[in-house]
């Protein structure tokens, strides 16, 4: 396709034949830009049936160039027969009486059937998104179904907001987060905000929207009288002090088995708690390595109902209470299986690959762009470090790389612990916190190779010596979904970086820490958090990392 091409002629072909396959409507677009020289919308009125003839069936050559003669010879501009669908919902009556040479009454009927008076963005359902104006790139990426290039997503986002600035100077979020998502449901694989494997990230439109209002705010940038910031006004706290418990109620974000209705065929509330007792005994007598017993993993299958229903009930029980009642949840197996019916994921096996592939990504996107001085430091550790099992390193350098760059303190997920320490010295000499920490065992993060797992204060999980990092990993994250648990706001955005990017869990409905209040990472003050659909420092590092993969691809 050559660039002297215009979109709008693009436009134009595609809306007469909307049923032409991609490749095929490229190859039509690249024979009548290069071998017939058209170059603009006015040229498409003077086609004839045999330019067309080796890309188009008799019936599509027809109908193209009839839409495009003339129906008088004069500088009169062409309309289409066809009715907007806004014409028809406002004058139905008028349906059969446009003429390709005429047009509706809009002013007149428009201004008498509404009052003058309109809600701050209804200027939306009249907003045309500038389509004609895509640049020729960006188009062809939309026919293909690709992904926009970084420059072509710049160039788009200025005429869009351009467009939106002419109904209204200074579009609030409301009307950019509408905008976007009109974009991103006509060209999903061009424009919505997307996982290397397809999957929608969060709602989709989450990163074009907040691009959107960045460039309403750099365009309005020194027009003062456009402003439209109102004063804050402070919320009060409470004089007690008192903070919302860290435990859900019912948190199904992100789950697909939440809380179940239907107890098992064949099973009643009865015989449930029978299996209950059954597995408590045989811990007691056989210990935690039981959880591989085909009977009880029988049990924990058919009693997973019953395990939810303890699980979200309100107020939460704590989690020595659940030990008591489920002892084989705080098994590696036991609690990775109850994930496992509770999301549909394999934990440990998605969290080993991603640690693997996208953790090699990440150090690599790290030690290519320039960072700050503590960014610079760890890669030399990493660098210096060799002799720790590379598979285990790889996945505690990426971990560790995302919270410097998130700036989140290293405490805030892991804590370190000498490596010949045990469960009873740990709970001892240290102070553990309420929320899950991944305690490393040995002289440095990186050189760890032991790991435990503390909730609520206490050594909740002891993992075996031969496991590695990714297991450790996996029951650390998989402590928050089966427990209810929500993310530590200190770590709220590596926790959920982990969730979107290397477990692949995207749901729509927010972030799972919902915190109001937050310490600023720049000037230590406690600040209000603002409610997000995706956290956006998130959001922020994959569009830097797939805007570097880009420009780096060999």
């Amino acid at each position: 396709m050559q660039a002297g091409m215009e979109a709008e002629c693009i436009q134009e072909l595609r809306k007469v034949i909307p049923e032409l396959e991609s490749e095929n409507f490229l190859a039509l677009v690249e024979h009548l830009s290069s071998e017939l020289g058209l170059t603009k919308k006015a040229d498409l009125a003077l086609l004839e049936p045999d330019d067309l003839q080796q890309h188009l069936k008799p019936i599509l050559r027809r109908r193209l160039i009839q839409a495009f003669r003339p129906v008088v010879d004069t500088d009169q501009p062409i309309i289409l027969s066809t009715i907007p669908d806004e014409q028809t919902a406002l004058f139905p009556s008028l349906d059969t009486q446009l003429t390709p040479t005429s047009t509706p009454p809009r002013t007149q009927s428009h201004s008498s059937r509404f009052p003058s008076t309109r809600p701050q963005n209804a200027w939306i359902s009249q907003f045309e998104i500038p389509w004609n104006k895509m640049p020729a790139s960006l188009l062809k990426a939309t026919l293909r179904g690709q992904r926009a290039r970084p420059e072509d997503r710049r160039a788009w986002k200025r005429t869009v907001v351009s467009a939106m600035q002419e109904h209204c100077p200074n579009p609030n979020k409301a009307a950019c987060d509408e905008i976007a998502k009109m974009i991103v449901s006509k060209y999903p694989s061009t424009f919505a905000d997307m996982t290397e494997e397809d999957e929608q990230l969060g709602v989709g439109y989450y990163s074009l929207a907040k691009q959107l209002k960045t460039r309403v705010e750099h365009a309005n940038r020194n027009n003062v009288s456009e402003k439209i910031r109102r004063p804050r006004i402070m919320s009060q706290t409470s004089d007690d002090g008192s903070t919302k418990t860290v435990r859900c109620k019912v948190d199904s974000y992100g789950c697909i088995n939440c809380q179940p209705k239907c107890v098992p065929e064949g099973e009643t509330s009865e015989s449930l708690e029978d299996r209950r007792k059954d597995i408590m005994a045989i811990f007691q007598s056989a210990g935690p390595r039981a959880v591989d017993r085909p009977d009880v993993d029988e049990s924990m299958r058919l009693t997973y109902i019953y395990q939810r229903h303890m699980l979200n009930s309100c107020p939460p029980p704590s989690i020595s209470v659940i030990e008591e009642h489920w002892p084989f949840l705080f098994t590696k197996r036991g609690l990775c299986d109850h994930f496992k019916a509770l999301t549909g994921i394999d934990i440990c096996d998605r969290v080993g690959e991603a640690l693997q592939s996208k953790g090699t990504r990440i150090i690599n996107f790290f030690q290519r762009q320039t960072q700050n001085r503590d960014i610079q430091h760890l890669l030399r550790d990493i660098e210096s470090n060799t002799t720790a099992m590379q598979q285990s390193r790889t996945g505690i350098a990426a971990v560790l790389l995302l919270m410097k760059h998130f700036q989140e303190q290293e405490g805030s997920i892991f804590l370190l612990a000498d490596a010949t320490a045990t469960k009873r010295s740990i709970e001892t000499d240290m102070t553990l916190p309420s929320t899950p920490r991944l305690i490393m065992l040995g002289n440095t993060f990186l050189l760890a190779t032991k790991w435990m797992v503390s909730i609520e204060g206490r050594v909740a999980y002891v993992l075996e010596e031969h496991l590695g990092f990714a297991d450790a990993l996996s029951v650390f994250f998989g402590c928050f979904y089966v427990f209810n648990i929500e993310y530590q706001e200190p770590a709220c955005a590596t926790l959920e970086l982990i969730q979107r990017f290397f477990m692949r869990i995207n749901p729509e409905e927010g972030t799972k820490c919902t915190a109001k209040t937050g310490v600023s990472r720049k000037t230590g003050a406690v600040v209000k958090r603002k409610a997000e659909a995706i956290n956006s420092r998130v959001a922020s590092f994959l569009h830097q990392l797939t805007e570097f993969e880009w420009k780096n691809l060999d």
